[in-house]
């Protein structure tokens, strides 16, 4: 039974739907509910798209095994792989006393200090 006071299915009055007007091959236009997209997950220090994080609901991703999910490597889903191996080698280099911790840029420090 369709809502008289807003003219809408009341599975239709969430806002996790967007609406979109589609003119029907009978020359009418409805109101057609879409989900939303989703933005693409995005590395935290260069900000570049990651590749192997999917795209989608929060449903869609939980039916999605782990390893699918993300990528199962140092800052998998976090830091792009360019990042990470930047980041590991700042790890190395303080662990072995070839740099301090005051060499390690500011930006960095927070992914290569150990706690």
């Amino acid at each position: 039974m369709a809502n008289i006071k807003t003219g809408g299915k009341p599975r239709h009055l969430s806002h996790s739907l967007r609406k979109v007007q589609v003119r029907t091959p009978g020359g009418s236009i409805v109101t057609h509910y879409k989900y939303k997209t989703h933005s693409k997950h995005i590395c935290a220090i260069c900000k570049t798209e990651l590749a192997g994080k999917p795209r989608g609901r929060p449903v869609e991703i939980r039916r999605l095994s782990k390893s699918e999910r993300i990528p199962e490597r140092p800052f998998g889903g976090m830091l792009c792989s360019r990042d990470s191996r930047m980041i590991l080698g700042y790890r190395a280099r303080l662990k072995h006393g070839i740099i301090k911790q005051g060499d390690v840029p500011i930006s960095l420090r927070e992914f290569v200090l150990v706690k």
